[in-house]
């Protein structure tokens, strides 16, 4: 069921089972799969059904440090949230994505990839890719994985329906949370402001914030901020440790004697071992390849005779027998996690409900390029060692320049803030995504990411939300 005049119904006096608050794909897997239990369940959205340019403009903030892309155009504040403009690239994270990094002392996970690999079937139906994330060894040190692309799955498009007809999932929408009443222990209800201004509370036994990678932190600091930061002990990890995937053109492959299957949908992707990893004292990365037209192949091709006019003639007897072929090297890759990026409440600005605006502290370390300029450089040396090709690096790279701030820089991968971690003095939620000191309060989504691999966090984010609805059906 909609609601999008709460007046018009009666005030709740029996509790819901769970207020999920944010309906994209963290809070609405969660919350249709809990109501499938038949459980009571309240989903607040503080958009509407489809895209206004009021409700978006309630995102505004200020990005200090590195240029980064305008906050109200990095999400989106509507039913389905930001899977309304996701591009759909799916692959799971890694079982080293969890373990500590020997060479930074804020990594590593509470869990494993055994605690949600139990739900990685599932989170691919509801994504609708297979789950068919081939990894191979390429190399001694380079491994081949493939991503899968989801149509994509849209989450107002493929659950309205669902969630109209539903007698055990009330969707409340135009609501945003504004604060919380609570007894020291435990939240006791959500306080929510329609977009006229009218004010209403919702009781529930269990709340989970579900709001996205910069909302989660600015929410909970404003929470928090509302109690004298009193209501979670440790409010200076609020925002901290924010990390996004940086992106950069790398340069161009030529690869040789390509095996059939070689690309997936005309791409491939590769990463370093996590042995080559640690020896390099890097974080994990993405290179991905984008497959040349022969026309473009050639002209690569004869670029590389001018230089080295042996080496071109071959390549130009193995392009007449289909055994060479170019492509475009980009890659995404994994940000350490450093205090000093963070989420924070803006001192001046607030929106139209009196919440400070964000304040998104975002700088590019020096581990952050030697990430992506080691891998590349290992990447070009085994392809030439081992004959499977050749690498033209950037002149970004070549010229030992700074990370590039053209083009795309990052790829709107808004990760920790939250982070979980089994000591408070070290994160926001446990393991199982409850906030430390509270009882029912609960964060879903990447904003609990110690770190993020190189994987694109939708898949991750939804198997995350599937192993939380586990667990309060449990408890």
């Amino acid at each position: 069921m909609f609601v999008s005049d709460p007046s018009s119904i009666a005030p709740i006096s029996d509790p819901y089972d769970t207020c999920v608050i944010g309906s994209g794909p963290a809070g609405m897997t969660l919350a249709i799969k809990l109501a499938q239990t038949g459980q009571r369940i309240a989903l607040i959205e503080a958009g509407s059904l489809e895209y206004d340019d009021w409700s978006q403009s309630q995102y505004q903030g200020r990005v200090v440090g590195d240029r980064y892309y305008d906050l109200d155009n990095a999400r989106l504040r509507m039913l389905g949230g930001s899977s309304n403009h996701w591009a759909g690239h799916c692959i799971p994270l890694e079982a080293e994505d969890f373990l500590p990094r020997p060479h930074h002392p804020d990594t590593g996970w509470p869990i494993r990839i055994d605690d949600v690999a139990p739900y990685l079937d599932e989170a691919c139906d509801i994504l609708e890719v297979p789950n068919d994330f081939s990894d191979t060894h390429y190399t001694d040190t380079i491994r081949k994985t493939r991503f899968q692309w989801s149509p994509p799955v849209l989450f107002n498009e493929k659950y309205h329906a669902d969630i109209a007809q539903s007698s055990n999932l009330t969707t409340y929408l135009g609501s945003a949370l504004v604060g919380v009443d609570h007894d020291g222990r435990r939240i006791t209800s959500a306080r929510l402001q329609r977009r006229g201004g009218e004010g209403f509370t919702l009781p529930a036994r269990t709340f989970v914030i579900c709001t996205g990678g910069i909302e989660n932190s600015r929410l909970l600091l404003w929470i928090n901020a509302q109690n004298n930061n009193a209501l979670i002990a440790n409010h200076d990890l609020i925002g901290r440790c924010w990390t996004e995937h940086p992106h950069a053109q790398l340069g161009e492959v030529l690869f040789e004697d390509l095996p059939d299957g070689f690309f997936h949908n005309d791409e491939a992707t590769f990463s370093l071992s996590r042995a080559q990893q640690d020896d390099s004292g890097i974080f994990n990365a993405a290179l991905q390849v984008e497959k040349y037209s022969y026309s473009r192949t050639k002209k690569l091709v004869a670029d590389i005779a001018c230089v080295a006019p042996a080496l071109g003639g071959r390549l130009f007897q193995a392009m007449g027998k289909k055994l060479v072929c170019g492509a475009r090297l980009h890659g995404q890759w994994e940000q350490a996690p450093v205090a000093q990026n963070r989420v924070a409440l803006s001192p001046l600005d607030r929106d139209a409900y009196g919440i400070p605006r964000p304040q998104l502290h975002w700088q590019r370390s020096d581990t952050d390029r030697k990430t992506i300029v080691e891998t590349v450089r290992v990447f070009a040396q085994e392809l030439a060692r081992t004959g499977k090709g050749r690498v033209r690096m950037a002149d970004w790279i070549t010229e030992d320049r700074p990370l590039p701030e053209d083009g795309m820089m990052a790829i709107w991968h808004h990760m920790g803030g939250t982070r979980m971690h089994d000591d408070p003095a070290h994160g926001i939620t446990d393991a199982d995504l409850r906030v430390h000191g509270l009882e029912n309060l609960y964060l879903g989504g990447s904003s609990v990411y110690p770190t993020g691999g190189y994987a694109n966090p939708t898949l991750m984010i939804v198997q995350l939300s599937l192993r939380l609805a586990a667990h309060l059906t449990r408890a």
